[in-house]
């Protein structure tokens, strides 16, 4: 190989390497300003639900980066809000939603802060009751190596305890083609459990990725850091919600391609 052809080649990686780390960054700067618009929207949320002489259906959402909607190509194409506006147009209320999942989150942190932070919001002086719950966790655990399989459980265990609603829990999509998709599968093994156990509607996020080719799982449903879903993955996450929650509350199924942007 000549000079030349070297310096082209070098260059080539070089640029794609560089798209490469552009794109993780990107994703990577959503974490801040999604938080705050969420922080915000809880605040503004709860003042109006205590100003309110009659209540809207409230649907609160815990969970990690993927409740946050980090991937999306916009802050209200994340499932959350997408299943906000589908649980709006499958039951024709209006839908108050109570975000208060953490990026980086794990079971422990939904024990820690989001279950204390649910039990200690008030409207007009009582406790909140919220009409839906949903959760996705577990993502993060998968790479706490000091966490063994079977606390990863019992912590679940406790979760599900404290949620009394109707709750909708999501699994571990899978963690294909990296080493730790056994692991991955084990804690998703006892999320189904869990799930089963205290009679909470599952989302079998596993079992979708599952099925599809790595290439197509790899290139079309992940965000440009390789890990995030993005927003066509998100919106195949809010049908499988919605069709979870139709399917329990028997309501007529929603098609999420009809459901307008959220606007909360």
């Amino acid at each position: 190989m000549n000079r030349t052809a070297r310096g082209i080649t070098g260059l080539g990686i070089g640029a794609g390497t560089l798209t490469i780390y552009r794109r993780a960054k990107a994703v990577a700067k959503q974490n801040t300003p999604f938080r705050r618009r969420w922080e915000e929207h809880l605040l503004t949320t709860v003042e109006d639900l205590n100003r309110r002489a009659e209540l809207p259906l409230i649907y609160v959402a815990l969970g990690d980066s993927a409740a946050q909607g980090l991937g999306a190509t916009r802050f209200e194409d994340g499932y959350v809000p997408r299943v906000a506006s589908g649980l709006q147009a499958a039951t024709g209320r209006e839908v108050a939603l109570l975000n208060l999942s953490l990026s980086g989150g794990t079971a422990a942190s939904v024990l820690g802060t989001q279950i204390p932070q649910l039990e200690g919001l008030r409207i007009g002086g009582e406790p909140i009751t919220p009409d839906v719950v949903t959760l996705d966790i577990g993502g993060n655990d998968v790479g706490v190596e000091s966490l063994g399989v079977g606390e990863f459980g019992r912590r679940m265990d406790a979760i599900m305890g404290h949620l009394h609603g109707p709750t909708f829990v999501a699994n571990i999509p899978t963690f294909r083609p990296l080493k730790t998709e056994l692991r991955a599968s084990q804690l998703s093994a006892q999320i189904n459990r869990a799930a089963a156990d205290a009679g909470a509607g599952l989302i079998d996020l596993e079992g979708l990725s599952n099925t599809l080719s790595m290439w197509t799982y790899m290139n079309e449903y992940h965000a440009g850091d390789m890990f995030h879903p993005n927003t066509p993955w998100y919106h195949r996450w809010s049908q499988m919600f919605m069709d979870e929650i139709c399917g329990q509350f028997e309501l007529a199924r929603i098609d999420m391609n009809t459901v307008p942007v959220w606007r909360g």
